[in-house]
């Protein structure tokens, strides 16, 4: 949630500052946090698929599998903005990944410290 939260949050405020660009700046950078957001969903959901001991095995599985799927949907979301929408600011988009990606780290380096 702290992603997506990231992602509609830094895509307002690019929006709000961006100047004539508004529209465009705000969407490329709402596209490059959904491009980190939604694999970061999805790996969150397969890494805790599984608890327990007994169920160790599966775990350690389902993370493999769950990273494979995130790095091949994050490659695969940028392949499909960058192919089919147009016009778009490539670098709003990478801004837009890089802030979610990190707010994913500081959530989870947050989390890690209240533990």
């Amino acid at each position: 949630m702290l992603q997506f939260t990231a992602a509609a949050v830094f895509a307002a405020l690019v929006g709000v500052i961006a100047g004539d660009q508004k529209g465009l700046m705000a969407y490329s950078t709402l596209l490059g946090g959904l491009i980190s957001a939604i694999p970061g969903a999805y790996f969150a959901y397969k890494a805790f698929q599984f608890r327990g001991a007994r169920v160790a095995d599966k775990m350690v599985a389902s993370l493999f599998k769950g990273e494979a799927i995130k790095l091949a949907l994050t490659a695969a979301g940028f392949a499909l903005v960058f192919s089919s929408v147009k016009p778009l600011a490539h670098s709003m988009v990478f801004a837009g990944f890089a802030v979610v990606h990190l707010a994913g780290m500081a959530g989870a380096v947050w989390l890690a410290k209240r533990r």
